[in-house]
């Protein structure tokens, strides 16, 4: 279990990451919100991102400083949906991965992209990270040294 004072249990776009690896040796990604009963499955990075950004998007939690752009040319609405809690922060908290648990807080969408937090929770380690593409390198960086042995637990 997450020790909860190394994570603000009341940002509602609270998410955990699960990092499992198949039979075939590729990863397997669990992701867990409060805003979906059972976990999406997901099968690459880009996938975490456009799912994180997507749920962002649909409970308006953080807004964005600027507007998507797309090649279509359809404008993407960040205006709240309703979107209701169905899972508590315990119970997304209670999810671990076999590899690996993250648990990040996007706290800021500003300059076309996210600023927060990310907690290795099999070592509570905590990092900020200023962009996605920081945050995928911190996950990335944590999933290779976990699978050069144990990570030690930070005391």
């Amino acid at each position: 279990m997450i020790d909860k004072k190394l994570v603000d249990v009341s940002a509602p776009n609270l998410i955990s990451i699960c990092v499992d690896d198949d039979p075939e040796g590729r990863q397997r990604i669990r992701f867990y919100s409060r805003y979906a009963r059972d976990a999406v499955i997901l099968t690459d990075m880009n996938q975490l991102l456009i799912e994180s950004e997507q749920l962002m998007d649909r409970i308006g939690y953080p807004q964005t400083s600027t507007r998507g752009r797309s090649f279509s040319g359809t404008q993407q609405s960040t205006a709240k949906k309703g979107a209701e809690r169905v899972r508590t922060a315990d119970e997304i908290l209670n999810e671990v991965g076999k590899k690996a648990t993250f648990v990040v807080n996007v706290q800021y969408r500003q300059n076309a992209t996210w600023q927060g937090k990310v907690l290795w929770a099999e070592t509570g380690k905590s990092c900020n990270f200023r962009s996605a593409l920081e945050l995928l390198k911190l996950i990335d960086g944590a999933l290779d040294e976990a699978e050069e042995g144990v990570p030690e637990k930070k005391e």
